[in-house]
């Protein structure tokens, strides 16, 4: 491998990656592992999150020849996120509405805490797919809008007009 592996980028990465390079694969997740930590906090019950994000990187280390640079490295990780959400979900029978916590609940501030975390999550797993996707992206990662217009693969101008609308439906559905 030529240069320093963090130094490469994250489709350099992949491709020493999908040839089995560890060392490769080993940068992308621990650049990505945050990513995929905050975008499962924002999707799931707090005491689900080490687990489905352990599932998530299983996943990738087990896909990863099946990558294809079809799409960006965050994209495709980001849908190995969603199918695990999905799949918490599913293998519970539970809707994210429907998830209990384990905090102590008669304390006020956990208490609404708890009821204000619910809450997004519910409305934003309302939400259709690119609303949450630009809302992730500029709140669970923390992207800047021309990061978050390339991971969309639009204009700075459309990921802001689109994250406008994301906002405003976020809060149409928190106030239903």
């Amino acid at each position: 491998m030529s240069g320093h592996p963090d130094s490469l980028p994250d489709e350099a990465l992949a491709k020493l990656a999908r040839a089995g390079d560890r060392a490769a694969f080993d940068v992308l997740c621990n650049r990505y592992l945050p990513v995929v930590y905050n975008r499962l906090l924002a999707r799931l019950p707090p005491e689900a999150v080490d687990d489905v994000t352990q599932e998530v990187f299983v996943a990738a280390v087990r896909g990863i020849r099946r990558y294809r640079e079809q799409s960006s490295f965050r994209t495709w990780i980001a849908a190995i996120s969603r199918h695990k959400v999905a799949d918490y979900y599913r293998g519970r029978n539970r809707r994210p509405e429907a998830t209990a916590f384990d905090e102590d609940l008669d304390s006020p501030a956990v208490r609404d805490n708890w009821e204000e975390c619910a809450l997004v999550r519910v409305a934003l797993q309302r939400l259709p797919a690119h609303y949450q996707e630009v809302l992730l992206l500029r709140f669970a990662e923390g992207l800047p809008f021309e990061q978050v217009a390339g991971a969309l693969g639009v204009s700075p101008e459309a990921a802001k007009s689109r994250y406008r609308r994301a906002v405003a439906a976020i809060a149409r559905e928190m106030d239903a």
